[in-house]
């Protein structure tokens, strides 16, 4: 299983590297599209939607996500920010009160998960490659951090009812590995240590609600992992469900960066 687990993840990240430094432009975008299209499917199968129901959110998803990258890529902001007001409200009531959602609700969730996550990937890719890539860097030495420390210290569940196997001694261990990313970084780039410190600690903790947001979805559909695509893994949802608060909430940080003096 161990074994299985790292080719995968190894496979994950040439691809990511060729995405990023081989491949053309359309190559990334067409390759996420395709992983964001995947876990609204996954998400579709979780959430347990009818037929007519699937195909209100595949409109709606796909509508979205084509006007705001070909026809008002400008106000991209729009979205970025409901995904933040979503995540800021939403969720956390959920993991508090632990409701079934309603149908009506069920229906635009995966848009309002998954949307927001693919044009701020796509819009960072084009105007700031570099930030994407360090987001992308921050998120799984967070997942490396909470794996292996929660392997070998963990004993305090941090939310039991909700995911089991994740711990604090393994939510510390990825606050731990990030930091020391940080300072590692602070010497490579021109930016302030405190800043990037500050953003691997946000990155980290958004990452960490984004999984425990999904666990708490599969927990109330009775499965395990969104799917099986990916080997020892499971589904794309359970690799991205981290990136799902965490790069939109980034983006939106860094267009309004120069507010606070920073430049990136």
């Amino acid at each position: 299983m161990l074994k299985t687990r790292f080719i995968s993840a190894l496979s994950m990240l040439m691809i990511l590297f060729l995405s990023f430094f081989v491949f053309d432009t359309w190559f990334f975008i067409v390759f996420t599209s395709i992983v964001s299209l995947t876990a609204i499917y996954e998400l579709s199968l979780l959430l347990k939607l009818k037929f007519n129901q699937k195909i209100i959110l595949w409109l709606v998803s796909l509508t979205t996500s084509i006007y705001f990258y070909f026809f008002n890529a400008d106000n991209v902001n729009i979205i970025l920010f409901t995904s933040l007001f979503f995540w800021i409200l939403f969720p956390v009531f959920h993991l508090c009160k632990k409701f079934h959602l309603p149908n009506n609700l069920k229906i635009i969730l995966p848009t309002i998960l998954i949307v927001p996550l693919w044009i701020s990937v796509v819009s960072l890719f084009l105007n700031n490659k570099l930030f994407l890539l360090f987001i992308f860097v921050s998120i799984f030495i967070a997942d490396i951090g909470g794996y292996v420390f929660g392997k070998k210290y963990g004993k305090n569940k941090l939310i039991p009812d909700v995911s089991p196997g994740k711990t604090i001694e393994g939510v510390l261990g990825a606050f731990f590995l990030n930091s020391i990313f940080a300072c590692l970084l602070s010497f490579y780039v021109s930016v302030d240590l405190l800043f990037i410190l500050v953003g691997t600690i946000l990155i980290t903790f958004t990452s960490i609600f984004g999984d425990l947001y999904e666990s708490l979805l599969k927990r109330q559909s009775g499965k395990k992992d969104s799917g099986s695509i990916i080997p020892g893994h499971g589904g794309i949802l359970d690799r991205i469900d981290g990136f799902c608060p965490t790069i939109p909430i980034s983006a939106l940080i860094l267009n309004y960066s120069y507010i606070f003096g920073v430049i990136l």
